[in-house]
C-alpha cells in the first residue's frame, strides 16, 4: 500500500502537511484530519487562516522558544476557535543555530559545518524526555485537528511525527520517508534565509543550499528510531520511559487509526 501524501494548498504556511494517509502494519492507514504538521504559521494571509479554520484545526501547539518566538510570532496565536498552546523544546529556549550564534558570535556559521542531525535527536531523545511527554499527553487531548510546529517543521517537528506514527503501527520506512520529505518542501524557505545569512557573515564560507544543515537525510531518522530501538526497546516503551501515560497513548492510537 502506498502513502496517500497530503500536502495543504496554502500560500505561506510551508510544509504543511497532513499525518494521514500512511500504511499501518496491520491494515488500511492513518487518518486524516488529526494531526498535521508544519513550519511556524508567520504572516498568514486570512486565506490560510480561513483554510486552517474550514479544515477543522482547534488548536497550534509551537515548541518554539521565547527567542524564537519574539522574533517571528505564530499568526495563529490569537484566532478565536483555535487555541494557542506552547510546549517549548529546550530550556535555553532558542533553536540550535540561534543559540550558536549567540553563544560564539566569532565562530563559523553552524549551517556551513557538518550537522549531524542524527547524533542530535538522538541527544534530544534522551535529554529531552519531559517535553516528549507534555507534547504527546497535550496532543492526544486536542479535540479536533492538532497542528504542531517548530521554525521549519522539520526536527522538532519531525520527532513528534516519529514517535505519533510509530505509535500507530506504521511501518519504520514510511515513518523516514515522512521526515525526508520535509527538505522538498522547505527549499522556498532556505533560499531567502541563506541570503540573509551569507550578508550577515560576509568574511565566512558563503553556505549553500546542500549545506548538511538543511538535509533531512534518511540516516538521521534512522539512527534516532535505532536508538529508540535498542535503548528503550520500542517506540511505545519509550514515551512510557518519557512519562507518557497509557491513555494519552491510546487516544493518539485511536485518533490516528480510529481504532
Amino acid at each position: 500500500m502506498k502513502i496517500n501524501y497530503r500536502r495543504l494548498p496554502l500560500k505561506q504556511l510551508h510544509n504543511a502537511r497532513d499525518l494521514g494517509g500512511h500504511p499501518l502494519q496491520s491494515g488500511g492507514a492513518t487518518r486524516f484530519g488529526v494531526f498535521v504538521r508544519c513550519a511556524v504559521p508567520s504572516n498568514l494571509p486570512q486565506s490560510d487562516i480561513d483554510f486552517l479554520r474550514e479544515y477543522g484545526v482547534t488548536a497550534e501547539i509551537d515548541f518554539r522558544g521565547d527567542e524564537e518566538i519574539g522574533r517571528v510570532p505564530s499568526s495563529l496565536a490569537d484566532v478565536p476557535g483555535i487555541a494557542y498552546i506552547r510546549r517549548p523544546t529546550f530550556n535555553a529556549q532558542v533553536a540550535f543555530a540561534s543559540r550558536q550564534i549567540r553563544e560564539n558570535p566569532q565562530s563559523s556559521p553552524p549551517v556551513t559545518a557538518f550537522v549531524r542531525w542524527g547524533e542530535k535527536y538522538v541527544e534530544m531523545s534522551d535529554d529531552c524526555q519531559d517535553w516528549i511527554a507534555e507534547t504527546l499527553e497535550t496532543l492526544a487531548e486536542i479535540d479536533g485537528c492538532a497542528l504542531y510546529n517548530c521554525t521549519t517543521g522539520k526536527d522538532r517537528t519531525g520527532i513528534i511525527s516519529a514517535l505519533m506514527l510509530g505509535l500507530a503501527g506504521c511501518d519504520e520506512q514510511d515513518i523516514i520517508a515522512d521526515y525526508c520529505v520535509s527538505e522538498v518542501h522547505l527549499q522556498e524557505v532556505y533560499r531567502p534565509m541563506l541570503m540573509d545569512y551569507n550578508r550577515h557573515f560576509v568574511n565566512e564560507e558563503k553556505a549553500a543550499i546542500d549545506s548538511p544543515f538543511f538535509k533531512t537525510e534518511p540516516l538521521s531518522m534512522a539512527q534516532l528510531l535505532n536508538h529508540i530501538n535498542s535503548k528503550y526497546g520500542g517506540i511505545r516503551e519509550y514515551v512510557r520511559t518519557c512519562g507518557v501515560s497509557d491513555a494519552a497513548v491510546n487516544k493518539i492510537i485511536a485518533k490516528l487509526t480510529g481504532g
